[in-house]
Order: structure tokens, then C-alpha cells, then sequence
């Protein structure tokens, strides 16, 4: 019975000795070193954007097509790659030495050749953070000449020369631009108050002096609209000399060939002339509008 309260009691002094120990160590042991928190820098991760290739250039303007007695709009060509801006581009023209348009942004010209001064207000930039910073205003400038063409020409129809009682053909005179589609082409013919052909693609005329309207249909380029352009002309056509012979057929001459010429039996060339004892039983193998024609043709006369 003493035995196991010694026991006890040896136990619980360990206890309470190993609790004293403990908080002594604790107590004096020593503190770890305080922690500075480490502050990181950020990183940039942007790539700066290359600068493309930057350039400007003036083009050559086209030369324009003008509808006959209208105009065509011309404006400035210009072309630009990479990091440019183009604040204006204007037209000057010149036709010989009077300005037509002064600094405009377009223009509009009548068939005709004139100078064009092409000016162009550019400013150049780079790209920061994604923001364009833009260079001092620049220009440049190019003068070039430019023809306007006249979609249509109609041009006046020469006078002809026709044999003597002849006819002569006449057609429209007529040229186009390129890319100018002509869709008809027709004249209208007057002599005195009469109308000896109306909207024809040809016309056959005889001598006199005659009033011709051509008249033309046509469509400028990249366009499905119908114009028309007309021009009216006065034409002569000329006859020519009235020969001294013609050939004979049958029994008879024409009107204004009275004398007939044959070659005889004998050989001989004889002409007769009305109211001869042979001519009506003649058959001529030439008419004469006179004597003196079958004289020179080598002919004498009848005896009878």
C-alpha cells in the first residue's frame, strides 16, 4: 500500500518537473529572424509594332472620256502605303495660259488637252502605346498633261465626183474613243424641201447639193445609258462631164445622143443625123450628142 502511494508520487513530481523544464527552454530559446515580403518589378511584355514601309506617290490621272458637249470629272490619283495620312489633294488645270480650276478637289473638263498640277498635303506617323503621334505636315506636288477625249466625233462627209448621170454613195463619217460603244449610225438627206432618205445607214445620191444630218447613238464606257450627238452638213456632189458618145442598142439612141455612127460595108465610119434619107432604118453602133463629136470620134458624114 505505501508502495504504490510512493509510486504515485514519483510520478507526478516527473510530470510537474517535465512542465517546468519545458516553459524555461521556451522561454529562453532564440527568436527567428523577422521576413522582409520581396516586391517584384512588372515586366512588359509589349512588343513595340515595326514600322511598315511607309511612301507616297502621285499617279498618273487617266485620260477621261467626255460625252460630246458635256464634260468629265478628273480628280487626283494617289496612292499610299504604311504610316501616312493625306490631309488634302487638290487639282490645278491650265488650258494654255488660262486657269480653268485652282486648288479643287475635282474638276470637270471639256474634250481638250490641258495641264493638271497635282498637290497633296500628307503627315507621317509612328505608333506609340497604341496611339498614332503624327510628323509635321508635308506636300509634294506633279504636273502632267491630260487629254480629255470626245467620246464621239462626227466629222463632216466629203464632197464627191460622180459620172455623168451617175450616183454617188455616201455614209456616216464617224470615230469613237476607246471603250465608247457606238450603237447606231444613221444620215437623213434633204434636197430643197424633199427628204430622199431618212435614217439610213447608207444614202445613193445624184448630183446636186444636198442638206445631210448624221446622227449617232452611243454609250460611254462602263455605262448602259444611250447619248446621241448629231451634225448637219451641207454636201455637194459633182458631176462629171457629160461624155460626146455613147453606145447604141437597137434601132434607137438615148435622149441627148441624136447623131448615129455605124461602120458601113464599105468599110467606112458614117454618122447620120435626123431627117437623113438612112437614119431611120440605121442601127447605130454609137451615139453622138453632136456632129462635130462623131467628127472627132472619126466619122463623116452621110452623103444622104
Amino acid at each position: 500500500m505505501k508502495l504504490a502511494s510512493f509510486i504515485r508520487g514519483m510520478a507526478v513530481s516527473a510530470a510537474a518537473a517535465s512542465l517546468l523544464f519545458g516553459s524555461v527552454t521556451a522561454a529562453h530559446a532564440a527568436p527567428l529572424p523577422a521576413t522582409t515580403p520581396v516586391s517584384e518589378t512588372p515586366v512588359d511584355e509589349t512588343v513595340p509594332t515595326p514600322a511598315p514601309e511607309t511612301s507616297l506617290a502621285i499617279m498618273k490621272i487617266a485620260s477621261p472620256v467626255a460625252p460630246v458637249n458635256g464634260t468629265a470629272t478628273v480628280k487626283p490619283a494617289v496612292s499610299t502605303t504604311g504610316w501616312v495620312t493625306v490631309t488634302s489633294k487638290v487639282v490645278t488645270v491650265k488650258q494654255g495660259n488660262k486657269t480653268v480650276v485652282k486648288n479643287k478637289t475635282k474638276a470637270k473638263l471639256k474634250a481638250g488637252t490641258y495641264s493638271v498640277k497635282t498637290t497633296v498635303k500628307y503627315k507621317k506617323y509612328a505608333v506609340e502605346d497604341g496611339t498614332r503621334v503624327y510628323a509635321s505636315s508635308k506636300s509634294t506636288t506633279k504636273t502632267q498633261k491630260l487629254v480629255v477625249r470626245n467620246a464621239v466625233a462626227v466629222k463632216s462627209i466629203a464632197g464627191k465626183k460622180v459620172p455623168y448621170n451617175g450616183k454617188a454613195t455616201i455614209k456616216p463619217n464617224v470615230s469613237a474613243a476607246e471603250g465608247v460603244k457606238v450603237v447606231a449610225k444613221t444620215l437623213t438627206v434633204k434636197l430643197g424641201n424633199k427628204t430622199v432618205a431618212k435614217n439610213k445607214k447608207s444614202a445613193s445620191l445624184r448630183a446636186g447639193k444636198y442638206r445631210v444630218t448624221t446622227s449617232v447613238k452611243y454609250r460611254l464606257p462602263s455605262s448602259t445609258s444611250t447619248r446621241t450627238a448629231t451634225k448637219t452638213q451641207w454636201l455637194t456632189i459633182k458631176s462629171g462631164k457629160k461624155p460626146t458618145s455613147v453606145a447604141g442598142y437597137g434601132n434607137s439612141c438615148p435622149s441627148g445622143y441624136p447623131v448615129k455612127g455605124n461602120h458601113s460595108s464599105s468599110g467606112e465610119w458614117i454618122y447620120h443625123v435626123p431627117g437623113g434619107s438612112f437614119y431611120s432604118q440605121t442601127d447605130p453602133e454609137e451615139c453622138f450628142a453632136s456632129q462635130g463629136a462623131a467628127i472627132s470620134a472619126g466619122y463623116r458624114p452621110s452623103k444622104r
